[in-house]
């Protein structure tokens, strides 16, 4: 039996729920504005939804909803579910895949090591996603489109390609992680795109960082103590201690403890974002103790600017002036090949204490649970070891 007519909605003039039955009720708050509210259950839970404001949704009106509510009900489909999906893809409507990358990246920027990074990020999508789906809404965007950006590149430029696929992949998972749009993500590769694009690992090679054969090193050691340059002593200090580039020129005085010869890298300036510490041994401590006598400043490698540290391609730069035959072999991240082919070949180390030495991760989450050792002793050995090799 319904219980409310027409008339009777005109005369209620106080606060509270007005019944209608089966569920549907009018609901007055304290300024008597009038609103339709049905209450159902589904799955064991109550709940409520609005169907509107009276009297734009008349009593008819109200009854046809409730109507079609219990109809969806009965297919198994929560109705304020469904009208928050559909609140959500019209307001995701608006929402233009470029508003998305720059919330992402002003949001995980932090995260980034190398200051670099956010300029990289935003210049690979500028280039090549925005000219195809930077102004598209995140519903609109599909694996069709993915293939658009990536197709002129992924062959001939697949090193990039594959960065682009990959910053395009964690902006999706973040926007779907956020409910702006629904999975699966476009930029996936597995079982997505590559079945797409072709397989071209059959066909290019990868490319490691040019490295010199160990047995040259010692000789290039003995040249560069010659030359006396910040970049020569900066070098000298890479191999020594078989540290990456930005390890090396951002090195600062604070994070030297002579005495106990170790460098301690802090979390922030490492690649995998873990502190580092780093067992000097004796040839790593002489370029120290001949910077010390010339520099007062806070970074160790100073810039001929005096302001701030080498850059980068300082090494690199040296390498290609004064050793242009060692150049095309080797580039100063290949000093680390070297080493890792020194230990390997020559001594039966720790294969763990090595890639400790090189500031390698664990990425066994099992293994990594277990061994949180960082073998610093064992380490320490290993780098004077090479210091014996490297001095002749």
């Amino acid at each position: 039996m319904r219980t409310l007519t027409n008339k009777k909605i005109e005369e209620i003039f106080e606060k509270g729920n007005h019944y209608d039955g089966d569920g549907l009720k009018l609901r007055v708050d304290k300024n008597l504005n009038k609103n339709w509210i049905v209450r159902y259950q589904i799955d064991g839970k109550t709940r409520e939804i609005g169907l509107g404001k009276h009297p734009f949704i008349s009593l008819k009106d109200a009854r046809q909803k409730l109507f079609n509510i219990k109809k969806m009900i009965y297919d198994g489909i929560d109705p304020l579910e469904l009208k928050k999906e559909r609140q959500l893809q019209k307001q995701n409507k608006k929402i233009t895949f470029q508003e998305m990358c720059e919330e992402f990246i002003n949001t995980f920027q932090v995260e980034w090591t190398n200051k670099k990074q956010k300029q990289q990020w935003t210049n690979t999508l500028k280039t090549y996603a925005y000219p195809i789906i930077g102004k598209l809404p995140l519903d609109k965007i599909n694996n069709k489109h993915i293939c658009k950006i990536l197709n002129p590149i992924w062959n001939t430029k697949h090193e990039t390609a594959t960065r682009v696929r990959q910053r395009l992949e964690r902006i999706f998972s973040y926007c779907i992680a956020l409910k702006n749009m629904k999975g699966p993500n476009p930029a996936d590769y597995k079982d997505n795109l590559q079945h797409l694009l072709p397989n071209v690992s059959k066909i290019i090679s990868v490319k490691h960082h040019r490295s010199l054969d160990y047995n040259d090193v010692p000789d290039l050691i003995s040249k560069l103590k010659k030359i006396k340059k910040t970049s020569s002593y900066a070098l000298i200090f890479l191999i020594a201690t078989s540290a990456r580039t930005n390890e090396v020129i951002g090195a600062t005085w604070k994070e030297i403890d002579l005495k106990n010869k170790i460098w301690t890298i802090p979390a922030s300036r490492m690649k995998m974002r873990q502190e580092h510490s780093v067992p000097l041994n004796d040839t790593a401590c002489k370029v120290l103790n001949i910077i010390q006598k010339q520099n007062s400043s806070n970074f160790i490698f100073l810039s001929n600017r005096k302001k701030s540290h080498i850059s980068k391609d300082c090494m690199r730069l040296l390498l290609k002036t004064d050793f242009p035959e060692i150049y095309i072999k080797a580039v100063p991240h290949g000093f680390r090949s070297s080493f890792r082919n020194w230990a390997e070949e020559n001594f039966n180390f720790s294969r763990r204490a090595v890639e400790l030495c090189l500031a390698h991760t664990n990425k066994n989450k099992v293994e990594k649970a277990y061994l949180r050792s960082d073998l610093f002793l064992k380490r320490q050995q290993i780098m004077n070891e090479w210091n014996n090799f490297l001095v002749i």
